[in-house]
């Protein structure tokens, strides 16, 4: 029997359980593989997947408080059923009740006979019961409060607290469980914003200019999937989220510069840079991850960017003396937590432990130490994360500059919007303040 949309969302789930895939590749090949890209039932698989994961942990307490025994021991993939069905019966108003709890029991019938009545039990409780779910105290207990009714983990909530405040975490929490803007870079080496705008416009393409970036178009509607579409494929744009356009345009980068990109991934900042070069330079892209080499390669001819050289380095190894002192800017886009990009990745935050930022700032710290070699004198050295965790951010940066005497900080250019800097020169960017992931970057300059 063929797999229902709600079906094949428990799938997703259970893989995003199972391991380290993302929910937006799984997602996306699923679609892909059942026909399903730009149909209802793709619209209805999509919905229950990001909600889920958004969502998951507000469901997991309303469903701890309606399972008799231990819910944190219950088999994840019967957890996975329910959360699906909950999700639906909580957040979907125009689906219809009855099918909804019926189809949640088929599923859970078919992966396994003995949980059919246990599902229907509890969404059956749930719909007698659903307003008589207590919640923590939003004055007596905010962490559970918040991480309850917002859905965050305990320590993040705790974090965010310390740093923002009440008010400013409630409203990034809230952000968190949002849809994200669809945002675009405009290819300018092909083509400018206004005529691209244009075109999408013709084509029923509902877009407007970013806030910040100029080189940005934020989605209202799309009819299709833009990688269906001629503008992506003739390399007219890119999608990226506002906030990594801002990274680039931070870079500042001149024409016939040499620049250094460490951790490129599939170089979404690496075509950017030779964007804003016009294509005359040298940039060379590292990263140890040889398919995202190859993917960068790859959206490089689609893009029309011919100066940049990719090679497979691991930076968690001091680099070849053949790289030394010869950059007038490295860019270090260090792996990190992720945390200001739980709108669009929302099984992050079921990942990370609280001790995972602290680990992974000395992974950055010993990244960033590698890649300074590579910064001639008068140099600079622009280190980013997504991560809103100041282990990764401030406190990596202010340890490399305590270790590293002959640098030092150096705010961003003019021209650049002073609402994305802090008062030490910083960037900060934030879901709840501007629309666009949370960013972080230093710009530090090389005097000797």
């Amino acid at each position: 029997m063929k797999k229902t949309a709600r079906h094949i969302a428990v799938d997703i789930l259970n893989a995003v359980s199972q391991g380290h895939a993302f929910a937006t590749d799984l997602l996306n090949e699923s679609l892909e593989e059942h026909h399903l890209s730009s149909t209802a039932d793709g619209r209805l698989l999509t919905h229950l997947v990001y909600g889920v994961l958004r969502m998951r942990g507000h469901l997991d307490w309303i469903l701890a408080r309606l399972y008799r025994g231990n819910f944190t021991k219950m088999e994840e993939g019967v957890k996975n059923i329910l959360r699906a069905g909950l999700y639906q019966l909580r957040f979907s108003d125009r689906l219809p009740v009855f099918a909804v709890v019926d189809e949640t029991v088929k599923i859970a019938k078919r992966e396994s006979h003995a949980t059919g009545g246990l599902v229907n039990a509890i969404l059956r409780s749930y719909l007698r019961n659903a307003d008589q779910i207590s919640f923590p105290s939003a004055d007596k207990t905010p962490v559970e409060y918040i991480a309850a009714c917002y859905s965050h983990p305990d320590w993040l909530v705790k974090m965010w607290l310390s740093i923002f405040g009440r008010e400013e975490t409630l409203a990034l929490c809230s952000a968190n469980n949002e849809l994200p803007p669809v945002t675009i870079r405009v290819n300018t080496l092909k083509i400018s914003q206004q005529v691209l705008q244009d075109r999408l416009a013709a084509e029923e393409f509902s877009c407007t200019p970013a806030r910040f970036s100029p080189d940005g178009l934020v989605l209202a509607d799309a009819p299709k999937p833009l990688t269906q579409t001629l503008f992506f494929k003739d390399g007219s744009l890119r999608i990226q989220d506002e906030a990594a356009q801002m990274i680039s345009r931070l870079v500042n980068p001149q024409q016939n510069e040499s620049i250094l990109d460490v951790c490129a991934g599939s170089g979404g900042k690496t075509s950017h840079l030779a964007a804003l070069m016009k294509n005359e330079g040298r940039i060379t892209a590292l990263d140890r991850d040889i398919g995202k080499i190859t993917q960068l390669k790859t959206d490089a001819l689609r893009l029309g960017v011919s100066m940049v050289e990719a090679l497979p380095v691991d930076l968690s190894h001091p680099l070849s003396a053949v790289f030394s002192e010869k950059f007038d800017r490295v860019l270090v886009d260090a792996p990190c937590s992720g945390t200001g990009t739980l709108r669009r990745n929302p099984e992050i935050k079921w990942r990370l432990r609280e001790s995972d930022p602290l680990a992974l700032s000395k992974t950055q710290q010993m990244i960033l130490n590698n890649a300074c070699t590579a910064v001639r004198k008068g140099g600079l050295l622009i280190y980013c994360t997504c991560s809103l965790h100041p282990a990764e951010n401030d406190e990596v940066v202010r340890r490399f500059l305590t270790d590293h005497p002959g640098y030092t900080g150096l705010p961003p250019d003019k021209s650049f919007p002073a609402d994305l800097t802090d008062n030490a020169g910083f960037l900060r960017t934030y879901p709840q303040r501007h629309n666009m992931d949370g960013f972080f970057a230093g710009v530090l300059l090389r005097r000797n």
